[in-house]
Protein backbone atom coordinates (compact mmCIF):
# COMPACT_ATOMS: atom_id res chain seq x y z
CA UNK A 1 0.00 0.00 0.00
CA UNK A 2 0.97 3.43 -0.76
CA UNK A 3 0.24 5.77 2.34
CA UNK A 4 -0.05 4.25 5.35
CA UNK A 5 -3.58 4.53 7.44
CA UNK A 6 -4.72 3.54 10.66
CA UNK A 7 -7.44 0.74 10.35
CA UNK A 8 -9.95 2.87 11.19
CA UNK A 9 -9.68 5.35 8.83
CA UNK A 10 -9.37 2.24 6.47
CA UNK A 11 -12.54 1.00 7.69
CA UNK A 12 -14.84 4.30 7.67
CA UNK A 13 -13.49 4.74 3.94
CA UNK A 14 -14.64 1.80 3.39
CA UNK A 15 -18.15 2.62 5.01
CA UNK A 16 -18.74 5.47 3.32
CA UNK A 17 -17.84 3.92 -0.38
CA UNK A 18 -21.00 1.17 0.36
CA UNK A 19 -22.93 2.49 2.55
CA UNK A 20 -23.09 6.16 0.27
CA UNK A 21 -20.22 6.77 -2.20
CA UNK A 22 -20.26 3.97 -4.67
CA UNK A 23 -22.22 5.34 -7.20
CA UNK A 24 -20.57 8.51 -7.17
CA UNK A 25 -17.46 7.10 -7.46
CA UNK A 26 -17.71 5.64 -10.29
CA UNK A 27 -18.54 1.91 -8.51
CA UNK A 28 -21.83 -0.30 -9.51
CA UNK A 29 -23.87 -1.76 -6.54
CA UNK A 30 -26.27 -4.26 -6.82
CA UNK A 31 -29.90 -4.17 -5.35
CA UNK A 32 -28.46 -6.26 -2.22
CA UNK A 33 -25.46 -3.75 -1.74
CA UNK A 34 -23.36 -5.74 -2.75
CA UNK A 35 -20.13 -3.57 -4.68
CA UNK A 36 -17.00 -6.01 -6.83
CA UNK A 37 -13.54 -6.36 -4.76
CA UNK A 38 -12.43 -6.16 -7.90
CA UNK A 39 -13.88 -2.76 -8.95
CA UNK A 40 -12.44 -1.61 -5.85
CA UNK A 41 -9.04 -2.66 -5.80
CA UNK A 42 -8.41 -1.12 -9.24
CA UNK A 43 -10.41 2.23 -7.95
CA UNK A 44 -7.82 5.23 -8.06
CA UNK A 45 -8.79 6.77 -5.07
CA UNK A 46 -8.62 3.19 -3.00
CA UNK A 47 -6.41 1.08 -4.91
CA UNK A 48 -3.02 2.38 -3.46
CA UNK A 49 -4.60 1.98 -0.02
CA UNK A 50 -7.15 -1.41 0.03
CA UNK A 51 -5.78 -5.12 -0.79
CA UNK A 52 -8.22 -8.34 -0.44
CA UNK A 53 -6.22 -9.16 2.43
CA UNK A 54 -6.78 -6.21 3.96
CA UNK A 55 -10.54 -5.99 2.99
CA UNK A 56 -11.02 -9.33 4.86
CA UNK A 57 -9.24 -8.25 7.85
CA UNK A 58 -11.88 -4.98 8.11
CA UNK A 59 -14.60 -7.37 7.77
CA UNK A 60 -12.95 -10.10 10.55
CA UNK A 61 -12.01 -7.40 12.59
CA UNK A 62 -15.33 -5.32 13.00
CA UNK A 63 -17.00 -5.44 16.29
CA UNK A 64 -20.49 -4.76 15.14
CA UNK A 65 -20.45 -6.70 11.71
CA UNK A 66 -21.10 -3.96 9.61
CA UNK A 67 -19.58 -5.47 6.49
CA UNK A 68 -19.83 -8.78 4.60
CA UNK A 69 -17.73 -10.55 1.74
CA UNK A 70 -19.27 -13.57 -1.15
CA UNK A 71 -18.23 -15.13 -3.40
CA UNK A 72 -20.69 -14.68 -6.16
CA UNK A 73 -22.96 -17.56 -6.97
CA UNK A 74 -22.87 -16.86 -10.79
CA UNK A 75 -20.13 -15.03 -11.19
CA UNK A 76 -17.43 -16.59 -8.75
CA UNK A 77 -15.89 -12.69 -8.29
CA UNK A 78 -15.29 -11.44 -4.98
CA UNK A 79 -17.67 -8.51 -3.19
CA UNK A 80 -18.18 -7.01 -0.43
CA UNK A 81 -21.21 -4.87 1.38
CA UNK A 82 -22.10 -2.99 4.07
CA UNK A 83 -24.89 -4.43 5.76
CA UNK A 84 -26.92 -1.38 6.79
CA UNK A 85 -26.50 2.27 6.81
CA UNK A 86 -27.41 2.73 3.12
CA UNK A 87 -28.68 6.45 1.50
CA UNK A 88 -28.89 5.25 -1.95
CA UNK A 89 -31.97 4.50 -4.18
CA UNK A 90 -30.35 1.64 -5.55
CA UNK A 91 -30.10 -0.50 -2.68
CA UNK A 92 -33.30 -2.55 -2.42
CA UNK A 93 -34.34 -3.57 1.08
CA UNK A 94 -36.15 -6.72 -0.21
CA UNK A 95 -32.88 -7.34 -1.59
CA UNK A 96 -30.52 -7.56 1.51
CA UNK A 97 -32.72 -7.65 4.58
CA UNK A 98 -35.28 -9.98 6.43
CA UNK A 99 -38.65 -8.47 6.29
CA UNK A 100 -39.91 -9.17 10.02
CA UNK A 101 -43.61 -9.60 10.12
CA UNK A 102 -44.35 -10.79 13.53
CA UNK A 103 -43.98 -9.53 17.01
CA UNK A 104 -42.92 -13.10 17.89
CA UNK A 105 -39.57 -12.35 15.88
CA UNK A 106 -38.90 -9.90 18.31
CA UNK A 107 -39.82 -11.91 21.57
CA UNK A 108 -37.67 -10.75 24.28
CA UNK A 109 -35.68 -7.95 23.30
CA UNK A 110 -36.04 -4.69 22.85
CA UNK A 111 -35.90 -2.64 19.97
CA UNK A 112 -33.84 0.93 20.93
CA UNK A 113 -32.80 3.81 18.93
CA UNK A 114 -30.24 6.23 20.34
CA UNK A 115 -29.53 9.86 19.97
CA UNK A 116 -28.51 12.50 22.31
CA UNK A 117 -29.80 15.10 24.73
CA UNK A 118 -29.49 17.95 22.10
CA UNK A 119 -32.27 15.91 19.88
CA UNK A 120 -34.86 14.67 22.44
CA UNK A 121 -37.19 17.78 22.26
CA UNK A 122 -36.92 18.28 17.78
CA UNK A 123 -37.88 14.44 18.59
CA UNK A 124 -40.51 14.32 21.46
CA UNK A 125 -43.18 16.40 18.58
CA UNK A 126 -41.51 15.46 15.38
CA UNK A 127 -40.42 11.94 15.38
CA UNK A 128 -37.18 10.08 13.81
CA UNK A 129 -36.95 11.10 10.30
CA UNK A 130 -33.91 8.87 8.64
CA UNK A 131 -32.50 12.29 7.29
CA UNK A 132 -30.07 10.85 4.17
CA UNK A 133 -30.31 7.40 4.88
CA UNK A 134 -33.20 4.63 3.76
CA UNK A 135 -34.22 3.61 7.25
CA UNK A 136 -33.53 5.09 11.10
CA UNK A 137 -31.75 2.46 13.17
CA UNK A 138 -32.96 0.56 16.19
CA UNK A 139 -30.45 -1.64 18.26
CA UNK A 140 -31.58 -5.33 19.52
CA UNK A 141 -30.61 -5.03 23.35
CA UNK A 142 -30.99 -8.13 25.22
CA UNK A 143 -29.94 -7.27 28.66
CA UNK A 144 -26.77 -7.97 28.83
CA UNK A 145 -24.39 -5.46 29.65
CA UNK A 146 -21.41 -6.96 28.07
CA UNK A 147 -22.58 -7.48 24.77
CA UNK A 148 -21.69 -4.96 21.97
CA UNK A 149 -24.34 -3.50 20.19
CA UNK A 150 -25.03 -2.96 16.74
CA UNK A 151 -27.30 0.08 15.74
CA UNK A 152 -26.44 3.12 17.81
CA UNK A 153 -23.25 4.91 19.06
CA UNK A 154 -21.81 4.08 22.54
CA UNK A 155 -21.85 7.42 24.18
CA UNK A 156 -25.76 8.23 22.96
CA UNK A 157 -27.52 9.49 26.13
CA UNK A 158 -31.21 8.71 25.01
CA UNK A 159 -32.61 5.82 24.38
CA UNK A 160 -36.11 5.54 22.84
CA UNK A 161 -38.00 1.61 22.80
CA UNK A 162 -39.91 1.26 19.63
CA UNK A 163 -43.64 -0.31 20.23
CA UNK A 164 -42.70 -2.81 17.72
CA UNK A 165 -46.19 -4.24 17.75
CA UNK A 166 -48.32 -0.81 17.02
CA UNK A 167 -45.47 -0.76 13.74
CA UNK A 168 -46.85 -3.71 12.62
CA UNK A 169 -50.29 -3.13 13.50
CA UNK A 170 -50.27 -0.31 11.69
CA UNK A 171 -48.16 -2.03 8.37
CA UNK A 172 -44.78 -0.28 8.47
CA UNK A 173 -42.03 -2.28 6.92
CA UNK A 174 -40.09 -3.29 9.36
CA UNK A 175 -36.71 -5.35 8.58
CA UNK A 176 -33.53 -6.90 10.20
CA UNK A 177 -30.15 -6.74 8.53
CA UNK A 178 -27.68 -9.65 9.26
CA UNK A 179 -25.68 -8.08 11.57
CA UNK A 180 -29.08 -7.69 13.85
CA UNK A 181 -29.88 -3.80 13.30
CA UNK A 182 -33.44 -3.16 12.95
CA UNK A 183 -34.33 -0.13 10.18
CA UNK A 184 -37.82 0.79 9.24
CA UNK A 185 -38.37 3.90 7.09
CA UNK A 186 -41.38 5.25 8.76
CA UNK A 187 -44.05 6.99 7.00
CA UNK A 188 -42.76 9.38 4.42
CA UNK A 189 -39.38 9.23 6.11
CA UNK A 190 -40.63 9.83 9.63
CA UNK A 191 -41.09 7.75 12.55
CA UNK A 192 -44.47 9.27 14.91
CA UNK A 193 -43.84 9.65 18.65
CA UNK A 194 -46.84 7.22 18.95
CA UNK A 195 -44.96 4.44 18.06
CA UNK A 196 -42.49 5.31 20.99
CA UNK A 197 -43.31 3.08 23.72
CA UNK A 198 -41.32 4.29 26.24
CA UNK A 199 -37.93 6.58 26.14
CA UNK A 200 -35.76 6.57 28.81
CA UNK A 201 -32.17 8.56 29.91
CA UNK A 202 -29.49 6.40 29.69
CA UNK A 203 -27.60 8.06 32.60
CA UNK A 204 -30.06 8.31 35.45
CA UNK A 205 -32.73 5.56 34.19
CA UNK A 206 -35.59 7.94 34.12
CA UNK A 207 -38.00 7.64 31.87
CA UNK A 208 -38.10 11.29 29.60
CA UNK A 209 -41.91 11.13 28.72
Amino acid sequence: MAKAQSDIQLSKRLSWLLRHGAQKEGLTIQPDGYVSVADILQHPRYGADYSIEKLREIVAADAKQRYRMRCNPLTDAEEIRANQGHSLAAVQAEACLERINSISELAEVQVVHGTYYKNWEQIKTEGLRRMQRNHVHFAVLNGRRDAIVSGFRGDCQVLIHLNVGKVLEDQLELFRSSNNVILCAGIDGCISPRYFERVIDRRTGKSLT
